[in-house]
């Protein structure tokens, strides 16, 4: 083309040399307008509108104008009938244009779609290909080329007229013997194409032999693209390909037991790490099918039999396959080599993930302690992918021992210099915690929270917050926990946080929690610049269980009621609320306070806010409407929460 096109690269050297985008816009335009005469120009034109007069290399270096315009973001609307003219011609040169140029200019849902099917149907069957005959090789090879620019363009274009009518020319195009490799690898991305656009495209349980026959081929480029189909065709029935996991496990074996690999796909001595990624990724898809079935019928026993020979099989297969991939995988000196195996293995490690508890104790074990190696090691993408991996392999029952050996090594994770590697130290030490370290861990959070960024403070604050619910031996400490939480990060304390708090402390009567809890948050609200939600737990655990500590030196109704009211200044009027409620209960039980609150009722009679309007009025009128008995009676104590069998807090994480 560049010896053939000057006027093209004219063309291209104008535009870069505009100096502003005024200039290249005129430049265009002057193009577009020139182009235009030229295929219009003539006494005459042929029947599809396209210029006879043109020759060939005026013809494709107008159509290569066209789309370099195209591609710079103008709209092109005109010059199909050119396009169409060098797509039926029989030289390759031409046809390549065509192609490119109808890939690019033309979209599914665009009228003149109708008028390239036929072309593109002809050039799918053409002499030679698997519906014809058998031609000598160039013209074979000119045949499989036309094919290869068909399948391609059927891919890129991807409209639905287009899919419905030549969807099983490209599918019987992969499935026959006739078919080279390199046509059959093109057949089965468009295939895949077609299908993401199209899902019903295919009838699964009637397809899978002619995959399972793909799955045979020796050529490793075929493998490959065949296995791209098959696990976007098993994302979505993935029952409908279940009977393909032997085939799978078998090319996995060749691959990684027997090293057999053609020259050309090894890569660093690793064989085609492409197609072992996409084998493994496959098998994740059926973890249920990695398990023996339970003999428990008598009437299915020999299908059970037949059908536990079979699995037995491929399962010891791929137990060895994996063991293999974990013992022999390590960190090499060539970054590309290391990428690919350590891509390999972390899908290994995934299946293992998949396989569960049903997984072979060696094959946990064996992964586990990888992982621990991976994530002590300097480079940040194999120490992220290490935790997250690690991560999911201790949710499986039975490796909780075995991560927290590596519990020292993923704190100091946590103190990393990327945020990104911080988020997975922290996910893992969510999922590692229990009531032997949850103390240990709990307070490393903690501590980190000082110094966390911005985007993973609440997240930290949310997991800490649950982790000291879940795990505490003592709920004092639990309420010491959040108190911290409240001091060093409150903004990042949601309501859900504190509301759990209360909830705790309002259903545990029984030894001194509550009394504990109050004396313990009165000191917290003492200081004037304590956080607000410090002022909202404080004002409900004291207006409920104030009177627990009221003995106490400084802790009298009137000592609860100076400290929570220095903050009525500051306070919002959601803080307000609660804090008007809790001078009514401190009123009630302590005659000292009633001058104190009796002004501030009077002061918020005629507030701008509702809430605490209503508040005050009721409050103020109770005790004139209503008997001393009644009035106690409704500013008692409230009952106990009703318990819900999940926390609201983790309802929370996982939104």
């Amino acid at each position: 083309m560049a010896s053939q096109a000057r006027g093209l690269q004219n063309f291209i050297s104008d535009l870069r040399n505009a100096k502003g985008k005024d200039e290249e816009y005129r430049r265009v335009h002057k193009e577009l307008a020139n182009i235009r005469k030229k295929f219009s120009a003539g006494s005459s034109t042929n029947p599809d509108g396209s210029n006879p007069s043109l020759s060939s290399y005026q013809r494709k270096k107008y159509v290569w104008k066209l789309v370099y315009i195209h591609v710079l973001g103008y709209e092109v609307d005109f010059g199909h009938a050119e396009v169409l003219l060098l797509l039926r011609s029989n030289k390759y040169s031409e046809k390549q244009v065509g192609y490119v140029a109808l890939s690019l200019l033309l979209r599914g849902g665009d009228p003149q779609i109708r008028s390239v099917i036929n072309s593109i149907r002809k050039d799918l069957t053409l002499p030679g290909s698997p519906s014809s005959v058998k031609s000598s090789s160039s013209a074979s090879a000119t045949n499989d080329a036309a094919q290869s620019l068909a399948i391609c363009s059927i891919a890129n274009i991807s409209g639905l007229e287009l899919i419905q009518t030549l969807h099983v020319e490209v599918q019987h195009i992969l499935v026959s013997k006739a078919s080279t490799a390199n046509v059959k690898k093109k057949a089965a991305l468009c295939l895949l194409r077609l299908v993401r656009t199209s899902p019903d495209l295919l009838a699964g349980r009637e397809f899978a032999p002619h995959v399972a026959q793909l799955l045979q081929d020796k050529h490793l480029g075929v493998l490959t693209s065949t296995m791209s189909l098959l696990n976007g065709l098993a994302s979505s029935h993935p029952q409908d390909y279940e009977s393909l996991i032997p085939y799978v496990v078998h090319i996995l074996g060749v691959l990684v037991l027997k090293k057999a690999c053609e020259r050309e796909y090894l890569y660093y001595r690793t064989p085609s790490p492409w197609l072992q990624i996409k084998l493994l990724k496959f098998l994740q898809f059926y973890p249920d099918a990695l398990v023996l079935d339970e003999d428990t019928n008598g009437s299915k026993r020999n299908g059970n039999v037949a059908s536990n020979a079979t699995k037995k099989q491929y399962i010891s297969q791929l137990t060895n396959v994996a063991g293999k991939i974990l013992t022999e995988t390590d960190v090499s000196d060539s970054i590309n080599k290391s990428n690919a195996d350590h891509a390999i293995l972390f899908e290994a490690v995934n299946l293992i993930v998949i396989w569960g508890i049903n997984a072979p104790i060696q094959l946990r074990e064996g992964a586990m302690q990888l992982l621990g190696k991976f994530i002590s090691v300097r480079e940040p993408n194999i120490r992220y992918l290490g935790l997250m991996t690690m991560a999911k392999l201790a949710q499986i029952e039975g490796s909780g021992e075995g991560v927290k050996k590596h519990q020292a090594t993923v704190l100091v994770s946590l103190k990393d210099a990327d945020i990104s590697v911080r988020r997975r130290a922290l996910d893992l030490l969510f999922v590692m915690c229990d009531t032997d370290n949850a103390e240990r861990i709990v307070d490393e959070l903690v501590a980190n929270l000082v110094l966390a960024d911005a985007a993973i403070r609440e997240e930290m604050v949310l997991k800490i917050a649950i982790l000291a619910e879940k795990y505490a031996t003592d709920l004092r400490w639990y309420v010491d926990t959040i108190i911290k939480l409240i001091t060093i990060s409150g903004d990042n304390v949601s309501d859900a946080i504190w509301h759990r708090v209360v909830q705790i402390v309002t259903n545990h009567p029984q030894g001194d929690l509550q009394a504990y809890a109050a004396s313990t948050l009165l000191v917290a609200a003492t200081p004037r610049r304590c956080h607000e939600t410090a002022v909202r737990v404080a004002a409900y655990i004291l207006g409920e269980f104030g009177f627990l500590i009221a003995e106490r030196s400084g802790m009298s109704g009137e000592d609860q009621f100076r400290v929570l009211h220095q903050h009525w200044a500051t306070a919002d009027m959601q803080t307000r609320s609660i804090l008007i409620s809790a001078y009514a209960k401190l009123s009630n039980l302590y005659e000292e306070c009633r001058p104190l609150v009796a002004p501030v009722f009077a002061r918020c009679k005629n507030s701008v806010d509702v809430e605490i309007q209503q508040r005050s009025v009721e409050y103020a009128a109770m005790r004139e409407a209503f008997v001393p008995e009644v009035v106690e009676d409704l500013l008692r104590e409230m009952p106990p929460f009703e318990d819900r069998k999940q926390s609201a807090l983790e309802i929370r994480l996982r939104e």
